[in-house]
């Protein structure tokens, strides 16, 4: 088991030709590419697919943002959700590697391209998921994730 229960998913809806292909929607339901596999691995196509997780995030931080402004801290959950998923995912695919939840914070300070703390600061939203201060953190990893993105590309590599 999982020590963040944020990061709980079942993949039993899950059919194994679904996963052969790029569906940005899969992620909805946590890591399928990176924990079923037996297909598509997007870690290996980052620089083609990077639009659709960041128009993904902007969606959720959004929704986020409205239950923030509202202090709907309880309706926030699945927005922060998504938003970790996507970040987990950016980080590790821009690293051209799969997300690796075991041991997580572990994988992340071995990751070559990544925000300034990431691991300690992901630890925090993980242990506070429906909180403003956690989804300011995370707002915050995504924009730093963006720009080191954006320079990887530049450099030629992704």
């Amino acid at each position: 088991m999982r020590r963040y229960e944020v990061l709980q998913f079942s993949y039993d809806q899950l059919k194994d030709e679904v996963i052969k292909v790029w569906d940005a929607k899969l992620l909805d339901s946590g890591f399928p590419y990176d924990e079923v596999g037996n297909g598509y691995e997007p870690w290996k196509d980052f620089a083609s697919i990077q639009a659709d997780l960041w128009a993904a995030w902007a969606e959720a931080a959004e929704q986020a943002e409205e239950r923030l402004a509202k202090r709907q801290t309880k309706e926030i959950g699945p927005y922060m959700k998504k938003g970790i998923v996507l970040f987990l995912s950016i980080l590790f695919w821009s690293n051209k590697t799969s997300v690796h939840l075991d041991n997580l914070e572990e994988e992340i300070r071995e990751l070559a391209y990544k925000p300034v703390n990431a691991d300690e600061r992901i630890s925090y939203i993980l242990n506070r998921p429906n909180t403003y201060p956690a989804y300011m953190q995370l707002k915050s990893l995504m924009d730093e994730q963006k720009k080191m993105v954006a320079k990887l590309i530049a450099l030629k590599k992704l």
